[in-house]
């Protein structure tokens, strides 16, 4: 991917989250500093001497882009903090939104 189109695709994001941070102030979903919290933790990135690896930057960011479009709450990002990167922090977040949505029908 191009350094201009992923700028411009950032962007964007940056835009949506902005646009979507000012709109509801009570935001149950992970700012984008979250998500890049996230993202790292996730990745076990510790030194951020790695991001300059285009590689690891493009999986960064790819995760960075998944949680703000993907309805993540705070408590997955929580829990994989907590639990270093633990893939049963996202069963678990699976397993919530299944709840969520079948309470809605």
């Amino acid at each position: 991917m191009s350094r201009i189109r992923r700028f411009r695709l950032l962007e964007g994001l940056l835009l949506t989250a902005v646009s979507l941070a000012l709109a509801s102030c009570d935001r149950k979903a992970p700012s984008a500093d979250e998500c890049l919290g996230y993202a790292l933790v996730k990745l076990r990135i510790n030194d951020q001497r790695l991001l300059a690896v285009p590689e690891v930057k493009d999986q960064v960011d790819s995760i960075v882009i998944s949680c703000l479009t993907t309805p993540y709450d705070k408590e997955l990002i929580k829990c994989v903090k907590r639990r270093f990167g633990s893939n049963s922090c996202l069963l678990e977040f699976r397993d919530r939104e299944q709840r969520r949505l079948s309470t809605r029908n």
